[in-house]
């Protein structure tokens, strides 16, 4: 990178040189060019000058090269970051439905109240992962998606199937609608049909970020007197009430507030830190079980995770303080880290220590030989205080 950041400054200067030379060959380029490097480089545009043309043509395919160089490096450096994002966003999908499997009645509890009710609680929630599975090849290919299928118990006997989606993708994705009517569709006319023991097919969507603007919130085709339409019933993040979600002593609300701090942070570390402290410090209070703050600690620890060094260090510098208070801190990724990194910073306080401890057997030594002090200091390389107590500790 430092072997083409110099080459960028070295042809540009060359151009600089070359534009008052060979308007025909320049006239391709536009670069800006300080005022002031123009009229040092005078010296430069005389000997090229004299140099003739091949010279200039030499100069301006050098610049030509560095010009592409430089336009492969940063379509390399685009896609980098593209693939940095996507990992992260599944990443993210990952935990949404790690997070919706653990706390799942309560997760109907706050988006189907009326299903919840008919839960028949004698008998499991069963995750139909695999079937989830073949739905998703077949309707979206091999991209996977934040969707939980899961068959629930009812009071009825008879079972419904309930397709969740997570909606992490912002304004650029338009096609929720048709996919939630697709995966409904695909569902009943797969299963339903040849299952008895099945109720119905039902959908819910968990919108964490704001939808394209003007999307219908159904699914409707009309052609020739056919009209299709199809509802679904959503949540929408950003218009949920962060002090009934902090309040509230449903876990899930929990994850909901954590994702809603997220969405209002952006790109924020600032905020995202603050929030963070502010979570972390209201989780100690809930009368959850520990395993079940863990998992939420790690869920808000992923989202609102700052990505500059500085803030990190913030944050786990709060840990820290926090343990040395006894306060309850949950073990997150960010603190695992930080506990990795405190043993590196024990292994290289140990180094350290065997280092002194070979600095005053060498000035214990010297004074064994008589050294004077000042060469002590000099060849040992310890303080007039480390001296003085060795001196102290070898009288007694």
């Amino acid at each position: 990178m430092e072997r083409t950041t110099a080459m960028v400054i070295s042809h540009l200067e060359w151009f600089s040189l070359l534009r008052p030379l060979e308007e025909d060959v320049a006239q391709s380029y536009t670069l800006p060019v300080e005022q002031d490097a123009q009229h040092a480089s005078t010296g430069v545009a005389a000997t090229l000058r004299r140099r003739g043309p091949n010279a200039i043509a030499r100069a301006s395919k050098e610049f030509a090269e560095t010009k592409e160089t430089l336009a492969v490096s940063g379509a390399q450096n685009a896609r980098t970051s593209e693939t940095l994002e996507i990992k992260e966003r599944k990443n993210i999908d990952a935990h949404w439905k790690s997070i919706i499997k653990r706390f799942f009645v309560r997760v109907l509890r706050r988006i189907l109240p009326e299903l919840a009710d008919d839960l028949d609680t004698a008998r499991k929630v069963v995750f139909l992962d695999k079937e989830l599975a073949e739905l998703t090849v077949y309707i979206d290919g091999p991209e996977q998606r934040t969707d939980v299928l899961a068959r629930v118990p009812t009071k009825s006997g008879r079972d419904v199937w309930l397709i969740l989606h997570v909606e992490i993708q912002g304004p650029e994705g338009g096609d929720l609608p048709e996919r939630m009517f697709y995966y409904n569709s695909s569902l009943r006319v797969t299963y339903l049909k040849k299952k008895s023991d099945i109720s119905d097919a039902i959908s819910f969507a968990i919108l964490t970020a704001k939808r394209p603007c003007g999307e219908d919130e159904l699914y409707l085709r009309e052609s020739y007197r056919n009209r299709l339409a199809y509802e679904y019933p959503s949540l929408k993040l950003w218009e949920l009430d962060s002090v009934e979600l902090e309040a509230s002593m449903n876990p899930f609300d929990w994850a909901l507030y954590a994702g809603k701090c997220a969405l209002e942070s952006g790109r924020n570390d600032r905020l995202k830190v603050d929030y963070l402290k502010k979570l972390s410090e209201k989780l100690d209070s809930k009368g959850w079980s520990h395993e079940e703050k863990l998992a939420l600690f790690r869920f808000m620890d992923l989202l609102l995770r700052p990505k500059s060094p500085e803030m990190r260090k913030e944050f786990d510098v709060y840990v820290d303080r926090r343990k040395k208070e006894g306060k309850i801190v949950y073990l997150s990724m960010i603190e695992e880290n930080a506990e990795k990194r405190g043993e590196k910073r024990g292994e290289k306080r140990g180094e350290k220590r065997g280092e002194k401890e070979k600095a005053l057997a060498v000035a214990s030594r010297m004074l064994d030989a008589g050294e004077p002090v000042e060469k002590i200091l000099r060849y040992a390389e310890i303080s007039p205080k480390e001296l003085d107590d060795l001196i102290k500790t070898r009288e007694n």
